[in-house]
């Protein structure tokens, strides 16, 4: 089926290139139909269980272990979407150290896998996350998300499909407690998904919630933050200022699934050589430049926009940093509602107590 898809987002592109734009948005409407078409589709558990990955797990055949119920399981704030070639997370709240976990993989209509997973959760969480969070300069006003108490990654194969499925999960300590187990369904996700957010995007400004305040970058405006730095030589402090400047950022998302992002700006940070020296503030410019590749998917019963990252160059204080990561490995960059009105496009991503909107036009 993925050579389907591939080949349907092919034959669109070409056909863009030839007709007006009317039959390429009927084309695009129509790939949109069909994925949510695939993604709609219950997948065979023990499909789904034969083509897992789960670092530090065992495949165990029949039945896992009966639980007592002496421990808790909350898994309220685990993600019910999964994206192909990448897979999903497990977010895990209990009363009790967690050692492990027993997973076994559910179709809709209840026929349960032949199989289960005993995962350790220490060798699991010692591993690369198939979709970790990270934050770049495009949204580094925003703090860390908040984890759970542990949170298990499972990746794919290349031989899942978009579709749906559910798993059932208990965990256990290390006296041998058992959870009662949870279930959670989920839907794995197409690469793209949406025709209206298919454009060249160009960010005009992060607003940063944070309990009653409200932090605004704006793009091509200096902002600056001022505190003060310790002089040793007079024992006093001395006011010092620093500034940044998003020249611009855009962000391409294609028809095929793929997006890059560019991103050019500016710092000044104190000369801290200079500094000890003189106790006078001097400062240091930099340029900065960041561009990023990877897929989108786009959830339509949430409105939820995704971006995976799975290449970057980026230019910062004279140093190039690039890198280059496989699939099962992708940067989680962007993950929040989309809301689109138009020409414009407000991705809203939630931090615990904060909130980030980013503003962007065609």
């Amino acid at each position: 089926m993925k050579i389907i898809l591939r080949s349907a987002v092919m034959a669109a592109l070409l056909i863009v290139a030839a007709c007006g734009k009317d039959e390429a948005n009927n084309i695009a409407e129509e790939l949109e139909q069909q994925a949510e078409e695939f993604e709609s589709r219950p997948l065979e558990a023990n499909v789904v269980s034969d083509n897992v990955v789960i670092k530090g797990a065992t495949k165990e055949n029949g039945e896992p272990p009966t639980p007592n119920g002496a421990i808790s399981l909350d898994v309220s704030n685990t993600t019910k979407t999964a994206l192909l070639g990448e897979g999903f997370n497990i977010s895990i709240d209990s009363d009790a150290n967690v050692t492990g976990a027993y997973i076994r993989f559910k179709e809709n209509d209840g026929d349960v896998s032949d199989s289960y997973y005993d995962v350790n959760v220490a060798s699991n969480y010692s591993g690369k996350k198939a979709i970790k969070s990270d934050s770049k300069k495009h949204n580094k006003s925003s703090k860390s998300k908040e984890d759970s108490d542990v949170t298990l990654d499972v990746d794919f194969d290349a031989n899942i499909e978009p579709g749906t499925f559910c798993y059932e999960i208990c965990v256990y300590d290390a006296e041998g407690n058992i959870s009662n187990p949870q279930e959670v369904c989920v839907t794995v996700e197409s690469w793209g998904g949406n025709k209206d957010v298919v454009a060249k995007w160009s960010m005009s400004k992060i607003e940063d919630f944070y309990g009653m305040e409200i932090y605004t970058d704006v793009i091509g405006e200096k902002d600056c933050d001022d505190y003060q730095e310790y002089c040793s030589q007079t024992g006093m402090y001395v006011e010092v200022t620093e500034c940044e400047t998003y020249e611009y950022t855009y962000l391409n998302l294609n028809a095929d699934g793929t997006f890059y992002i560019d991103q050019k700006g500016e710092d000044e940070t104190l000369d801290e050589e200079a500094f000890e020296e003189s106790c006078e503030p001097k400062y240091l410019k930099y340029d900065y430049r960041y561009e990023s590749e990877g897929n989108w998917a786009y959830v339509a019963e949430t409105k939820r926009l995704t971006l995976v990252e799975y290449k970057y160059k980026e230019l910062f204080e004279g140093e190039t940093e690039e890198d280059v990561n496989e699939a099962g490995q992708g940067e989680l960059i962007f993950d929040g509602k989309a809301e689109l009105d138009g020409n414009s496009l407000i991705i809203i991503e939630t931090f615990g107590d904060e909130t980030a909107k980013y503003y962007f036009t065609k």
